[in-house]
């Protein structure tokens, strides 16, 4: 009877740690982060991605903006993201921005990332200009 019982425990724990839910197999997530010191090799199936950052009490919060010019139209800006971590009553800090971008199609170009900070285009943002080489492959 002792050893029955054990036997059935056995199978319960067996059949308890058991991972019968079925989940979709994703594709792999492949993000590079770009670097203004080197060539940034990817692939076209890649997303790439910046990090930039931005003053939260600044008067300009509200009107930054980031665009790229792109020397062959190899890639294209996706989206925005901004993260604020700082906690809601924080007088000052940081908001995290990440840009999005995806290559289009494949070739070697040169991407200026402008960080505009009035609605409007001024002379005096031309000064905030970082360079990127990509490399963009099959």
């Amino acid at each position: 009877m002792r050893s029955f019982l054990w036997f059935m425990g056995l199978v319960v724990l067996l059949i308890g740690c058991n991972n019968s839910e079925k989940e979709d197999v994703t594709s792999k997530d492949n993000r590079i982060v770009l670097r203004t010191d080197s060539i940034n090799i990817v692939q076209l199936s890649d997303t790439m991605l910046i990090h930039e950052s931005i003053c939260r009490g600044c008067e300009y919060e509200g009107s930054v903006r980031f665009e790229i010019n792109d020397s062959l139209g190899v890639v294209k800006l996706l989206t925005v993201i901004s993260k604020d971590d700082n906690p809601g009553d924080m007088a000052g800090g940081n908001v995290g921005k990440e840009l999005v971008l995806a290559p289009v199609k494949t070739g070697i170009t040169t991407l200026r990332l402008y960080k505009l900070l009035s609605y409007k285009t001024a002379k005096e943002d031309s000064a905030r200009v970082r360079t990127y080489i990509i490399e963009v492959k099959n």
